[in-house]
């Protein structure tokens, strides 16, 4: 078979286009994988943690981590933890993200470098905004008397329910529904640069820290940071809310969802599959 009779064969079996869409989406799922495989294999600053293992605490222990690090006590711990919750962010709101990136790309005026470029510089600023966003759970955990972990263990069904309770309500908000729709909107057509897509980044990474702030600031702290079953249910949910079709009545329903769990959880008090030791 000839070279161009080969070419044809493949092209009637496969689509192989790599249009500039194709190549965002192909990006943003390979850097995920990437992210992924570095919180599953354990490949992240834990500051703390062979302290917490002394002392019989699971990492996947509510607000364990944020207490190694204050057991640490110095700025490269802080440093160590925000690297860690940066990537952990990553991992759950690229799957999110992958939709918005591609129109970003597709609505770039410029060359497949000029692009790049953009989409380079928005996935800085964004990644950027979700880094420094690790300093909310740390001074929460600096607040709270015992902190989260030790709150969290003392009256468990109290803040357990008393979160879920919360993020229920934040996720039938007005505010938040305005965020989800600023979040999914549409992406004008543009020319921007490495610093236009930084900025466009840090502003959408702000946006989208408001969205989900409910199950990442809310659950997230008080039902473990470092529990892989939490975070690929928050990664679902996450996801599922920036379909422009769906965002609303996903938000709702999950909204609803954490309320009702929230009260029966702060009524009945049952037995919570959370473990403070090992």
């Amino acid at each position: 078979m000839t070279d161009q009779g080969t070419g044809s064969w493949l092209a009637a079996r496969f689509d192989v286009s790599f249009d500039r869409t194709t190549a965002a989406v192909a990006a943003m799922v390979l850097l995920d994988v990437g992210w992924w495989l570095l919180v599953v294999d354990g490949h992240l600053p834990m500051p703390g943690m062979m302290w917490l293992m002394d002392q019989g605490i699971p990492m996947a222990a509510p607000g364990a981590m944020e207490r190694g690090v204050f057991h640490v006590g110095t700025l490269g711990a802080i440093a160590g933890y925000l690297v860690m919750w940066g990537v952990m962010m990553w991992a759950m709101m690229h799957p999110a993200m992958t939709r918005f990136v591609r129109e970003y790309a597709a609505a770039h005026e410029g060359s497949a470098l000029a692009v790049t470029t953009a989409v380079t510089g928005f996935l800085g600023g964004y990644s950027l905004v979700w880094l420094g966003s690790g300093v909310l759970p740390l001074g929460l955990d600096a607040v709270l008397p015992g902190g989260i972990y030790g709150l969290t263990r003392a009256h468990t069904s109290l803040v357990v329910g008393g979160v879920l309770v919360c993020c229920g309500l934040y996720q039938l908000s007005s505010f938040k529904q305005s965020r989800l729709r600023t979040c999914c909107a549409s992406v004008d057509a543009h020319t921007n640069g490495l610093g236009a897509g930084f900025a466009n980044g840090l502003v959408h990474g702000g946006s989208c820290v408001l969205v989900c702030f409910g199950p990442f600031f809310l659950l997230m702290p008080f039902f473990g940071e470092m529990n892989l079953v939490w975070m690929v249910v928050l990664t679902g949910v996450v996801a599922l809310e920036r379909l422009p079709d769906w965002g609303r009545e996903i938000a709702t329903a999950t909204g609803l969802a954490a309320f009702l769990a929230g009260l029966a959880v702060l009524l009945v008090q049952p037995p919570l599959p959370i473990a403070f030791g090992m």
